[in-house]
């Protein structure tokens, strides 16, 4: 992701069930601008069609429906039981990813002097270096298995393989200018994003 002059760009981290995303939302009503890594994978699946080629090569048809769309839990469901296949599934979807994120934050910056990319795999992807500052979100581990069991509906020994499938939480936090730690309530989650909005953002 370029730098823009004279703009503001956080990539903003952490693992599955970390809670970023709320971050992110509430650095939004505070006047930035989010590209979310979820939404523009979304994007990516339904707008290139040699993409879902490409998965469905690496695989299999299972992953596709009658129309040729991707079955997103089928994918899922792929992509992650191994550590490598989900290690495929990043090196085949980041260039599509990659681009449509650049499109939207080109359009951001036309009208915010902060934008945020929210994407769990900016450490993945060797894009860290692109931003101004990164902020890694993240939690107790039980925290994070529960909450990625949760939201995903799958099941905590899935949880532990997709968060396995990641680099290390600390990793993570060890490559992080700032760090939020979720371990309390949505409400202290909330307050916390905004005292690093108006301490270190700003």
């Amino acid at each position: 992701m370029p730098k823009q002059s004279e703009k503001l760009l956080i990539g903003l981290t952490g693992p599955i069930g970390s809670g970023k995303s709320l971050a992110a939302s509430v650095w939004e009503r505070l006047g930035a601008g989010v590209v979310s890594g979820d939404e523009m994978g979304r994007l990516a699946l339904l707008s290139d069609a040699e993409l879902r080629l490409k998965l469905s090569k690496r695989f299999g048809n299972d992953i596709l429906d009658s129309s040729g769309s991707i079955i997103t839990g089928k994918l899922a469901e792929a992509a992650f039981a191994t550590p490598e296949s989900a290690s495929d599934l990043t090196k085949i979807t980041f260039p599509t990813l990659n681009r449509l994120a650049h499109q939207r934050f080109t359009e951001l910056s036309e009208t915010h002097s902060i934008v945020v990319y929210d994407a769990a795999l900016i450490f993945e992807w060797g894009i860290e270096q692109d931003f101004d500052k990164i902020v890694v979100v993240t939690a107790p581990i039980e925290d994070l298995i529960n909450r990625a069991s949760k939201r995903l509906h799958i099941s905590r020994e899935q949880a532990k393989g997709r968060l396995h499938g990641q680099i290390s939480n600390v990793e993570k936090v060890k490559r992080a200018d700032i760090v939020i730690m979720n371990d309390g309530s949505i409400e202290e989650l909330k307050v916390k994003a905004h005292k690093v909005w108006e301490e270190f953002i700003l």
